[in-house]
């Protein structure tokens, strides 16, 4: 991307904290206005046909030295409100009810980010069906699902909250199950568990949140996770992190460590999709699909 970053403040809140108005913002704006996807599931292009596209480790640095960039002509940077509207765009515009939080505005079934979202997995049916097939590792083949931007959308929060993000307000979102499934990802994982995977979740929010995020999951339309296969962040870190020795973890940590855990659980994890680099790095995620995200960033 050439556009450079806005020099804006960050509100970031455990997993679910937002940037407001952040230079990753409007990196992933611009890319989605391309409609580029993410990671191992890329759009096919000449040039990319001639050129390995950048790994997801190399596309996480470049984001990272983006948000950390101090611009020096304010006149040259994407105007804030022009890079919501853009944002909106990439959206769309549909509607919901939820009974807590009333009618609010959800992602169009017609729109590019609906449109992303079906070539990229389609491209990751293929992956798993491929690797199902040739699959001879020792361990049970799973495949490891964020929750928040990877399999429930919180666009209609965002919006609500003008890009910007409390836990307080969130949690009545979260206790309304008032989050739609992103598009084409209730298919996806059906499609995994049906090819012979088992299915983990990770997720960044408070393990306080166990019983809603199983609502959250079961009212969008997919199954209720298998017991042991859902992981939501505790208060204090567990021993099989290598970060339990401090207050918290960052998310890769958290994310990666987890992944970890779950292959010392006799699993090999095959695939890993998140809308966050944080998602994805650290190791033992096989194969790393970025699902799109303009909204937030979380390092």
């Amino acid at each position: 991307m050439t556009q450079s970053p806005a020099d804006i403040n960050a509100a970031v809140a455990g997993e679910r904290g937002r940037l407001r108005r952040s230079a990753p913002l409007i990196a992933g704006s611009l890319i989605a206005a391309a409609g580029l996807a993410f990671g191992s599931v890329s759009v096919a292009s000449a040039q990319a046909a001639r050129h390995a596209p950048p790994s997801i480790e190399q596309q996480a640095a470049a984001v990272k030295a983006q948000d950390a960039y101090t611009p020096a002509d304010g006149n040259k940077e994407l105007n804030v409100n022009v890079l919501e509207d853009q944002v909106e765009h990439y959206y769309g515009s549909a509607s919901a009810t939820y009974p807590g939080v009333g009618t609010v505005t959800i992602p169009s079934s017609t729109s590019n980010y609906a449109k992303q979202m079906k070539q990229i997995v389609v491209g990751a049916e293929a992956y798993l069906a491929q690797a199902a097939r040739a699959y001879h590792g020792k361990g049970k083949p799973a495949v490891v699902f964020d929750i928040d931007d990877t399999l429930l959308n919180t666009y209609d929060y965002t919006l609500a909250e003008q890009f910007g993000y409390t836990s307080a307000s969130n949690l009545v979102w979260v206790d309304d199950a008032a989050f739609p499934a992103v598009f084409y990802m209730p298919q996806l994982v059906s499609f995994a568990a049906a090819h012979g995977f088992s299915i983990f979740y990770i997720t960044g929010r408070p393990q306080s949140q166990t019983a809603a995020t199983v609502k959250d999951l079961t009212s969008a339309g997919y199954a209720a996770p298998a017991a042991g296969h859902l992981f939501l962040k505790p208060p204090a870190p567990p021993s099989y992190l290598h970060c339990a020795a401090a207050p918290t973890c960052t998310t890769t940590e958290y994310k990666s460590g987890t992944r970890k855990y779950i292959s010392t659980l006799g699993y090999t994890i095959v695939a890993d999709f998140g809308d966050q680099y944080s998602d994805l790095l650290g190791g033992d995620a096989g194969h790393q699909v970025k699902l799109p995200n303009p909204m937030y960033y979380l390092p």
